[in-house]
């Protein structure tokens, strides 16, 4: 599994509209063939916003860059293998 993680510190009052932006472009690349889920996370304290999207290859997280491309905001992007996978069990 990897991770692509895009980490953002926007203008005080550009924080909404980042967010929204974030929130529709996770939304389009978590229906993209090789996607295991997606997040945008949000610190209003300190302004910090972050968008974090799972991909079950490395070939598949880069077929989602044009998406992430086409966001009006671009943020500093970082590119991870996921070294722990827990697994949930059921009853």
């Amino acid at each position: 599994m990897f991770a692509r993680v895009e980490t953002f510190q926007p203008e005080s009052g550009d924080i909404d509209d980042l967010v929204s932006a974030q929130q529709h472009t996770v939304g389009l690349v978590r229906t993209m063939n090789g996607n295991m889920g997606g997040y945008v996370l949000v610190d209003r304290d300190t302004g910090h916003v972050m968008n974090i999207t799972f991909w079950q290859s490395e070939e598949d997280r880069h077929a989602a860059d044009g998406e992430f491309e086409a966001s009006p905001h671009r943020g500093t992007v970082g590119s991870y293998g996921v070294a722990m996978q827990e697994s949930l069990k059921t009853t």
